[in-house]
């Protein structure tokens, strides 16, 4: 089934989530079960970019109060009076924005740093890094710690976000737009695949859960695009904005490798035996993993601010 791809201007940002429900085993978008869930539902915060940028934005373009060119003209017993008044006449308060307006906490920071109520780092810790083993092949997955909770019912739990890019490819269908690959088709493209991220010195690592690309790269806003199908409808199973990160052809046919803007993040507890596990759904929806994806998402939207401030003051100096 194809669909198509349309471009977008808009930024990426960290502070919108995919959460992996399921861990999906073959690289094929089409079996890939990422679960968007809405913090409306008690779940995990993830909403489509361009909607949660209207909504975190500022709502309009703030207007001046225009002034008012017929001015009203004194009285001659009102200019009195004012000339008359003094210092001695007028109660003066003076208020404290301090009391007034309470400066408003941090967010927590991500696991292993420590930060004070301005921001500066106290404390941060070497060991932030979790391996998760796919149990269908056991490959593992190097992952960043970005938070760790307590479930409801007392099980230690994390928030991990692969530290490598995970990546997906599609193939083109050229009127009918892209399609995912197939399971017959994925082992045959790969060494062309890991070509391709070579090429801009990138390198293509067979991690478990998800395939991922080890190495930067650059793009433009043109490289950003939306997952619709024809009639503007989202597509199950695939983010709704990607980033293409390279291109390849191979036989006659024309294949993307893209991420997903938001970042992918696993919920992962620890078993009996010490080892982490990818969460069940039941758990998913506990109150502790909603909060832990509450504090991430307030996290990046500072992240998010800060970023904004920053472009803003340098644009100011240019």
């Amino acid at each position: 089934m194809g669909f198509s791809i349309s471009l977008t201007s808009t930024n990426v940002w960290c502070s919108h989530f995919q959460i992996l429900k399921h861990p999906f085993v073959s690289f094929p978008v089409s079996n890939l079960n990422f679960v968007k869930l809405s913090p409306q539902l008690c779940l995990a915060a993830a909403k489509s970019q361009s909607q949660s940028q209207s909504q975190t934005g500022t709502g309009g373009p703030v207007k001046k109060r225009s002034p008012n060119k017929m001015k009203k003209k004194k009285s001659r017993a009102e200019q009195t009076s004012l000339q008359d008044l003094s210092f001695n006449d007028v109660d003066v308060e003076i208020l404290n924005d301090d009391e007034n307006y309470p400066p408003t906490p941090l967010p927590k920071p991500p696991a292993g740093f420590v930060v004070d109520d301005t921001g500066r780092v106290l404390m941060a810790s070497d060991k932030r890094i979790a391996t998760i083993v796919d149990s269908t092949n056991g490959l593992p997955l190097d992952c960043v710690i970005r938070r760790v909770f307590s479930s409801s019912r007392g099980d230690e739990c994390m928030l991990l976000c692969p530290v490598d890019t995970p990546v997906q490819i599609l193939k083109s269908t050229n009127f009918d737009g892209w399609s995912a690959v197939s399971d017959d088709e994925v082992e045959a493209i790969l060494p062309m695949a890991a070509f391709a991220l070579a090429k801009i010195h990138m390198h293509l690592v067979h991690s478990g859960f998800c395939y991922t690309a080890r190495g930067g790269f650059c793009y433009s806003e043109d490289d950003i695009f939306d997952f619709r199908t024809d009639d503007g409808q989202d597509i199950d199973g695939l983010p709704t904005e990607g980033v293409e990160i390279t291109c390849f052809h191979l036989d006659g046919s024309h294949f993307m490798i893209y991420t997903p803007s938001d970042p992918l993040l696993f919920v992962a507890v620890k078993d009996g035996n010490g080892q982490l596990q990818i969460a069940d759904d039941d758990l998913l929806e506990d109150p502790a993993v909603i909060s832990a994806i509450d504090e991430e998402t307030e996290f990046n939207a500072l992240v998010e601010e800060e970023a904004a401030l920053l472009e803003s003051l340098l644009g100011k100096e240019r």
